[in-house]
């Protein structure tokens, strides 16, 4: 069974005088081997006892729809100020 998920790595940085922050690392999405495994190496080559790393499954719901073949029209993309939402 193939794993189609996706996974984000978490970085949290923990302050102690501020609140902690938290940003996705390298601002991209990765399959579970490649996510376990860059992981693994920030860990490994993190220096900082403040920072620490997470992976976190990505919602697909959340995801920006990609436009395909199917939301054209006559060769030429659909208007947005056409849409009726």
């Amino acid at each position: 069974m193939k794993d189609d998920k996706k996974y984000f790595i978490i970085e949290w940085i923990k302050y102690k005088h501020s609140e902690d922050t938290y940003t996705i690392y390298d601002g991209e999405m990765f399959d579970l081997t490649t996510a376990t495994r860059k992981l693994l190496a920030l860990d490994t080559l993190n220096k900082h006892e403040r920072t620490s790393y997470h992976l976190q499954d990505v919602d697909k719901g959340l995801l920006p729809l990609v436009l395909t073949e199917e939301v054209k029209k006559n060769g030429e993309d659909i208007d947005l100020d056409d849409m009726p939402f």
